[in-house]
């Protein structure tokens, strides 16, 4: 004889799925911390670094300098 209320297997089968989802979101927003902090540290620590991303994504250059732009389909 079974008894379905407000505490049964179901329903803890299903706190369980969303708790593991949870977790492993709680996992990769950490390991996204953890990258984005090697990259200020770089950022703030090698200036030669620090002009290469300057260049490739914000597509500064320097005043005697052309900047031509090829975009790859």
């Amino acid at each position: 004889m079974f008894f379905f209320d407000t505490n049964s297997l179901v329903l803890h089968w299903k706190f369980q799925k969303n708790i593991n989802k949870m977790i492993s979101y709680r996992d990769s927003l950490k390991r996204k911390i953890f990258l984005e902090g090697n990259y200020l540290k770089k950022l703030n620590t090698d200036p030669k670094y620090l002009e290469r991303l300057a260049r490739e994504k914000f597509y500064m250059k320097k005043e005697d300098e052309d900047l031509f732009v090829i975009k790859k389909n």
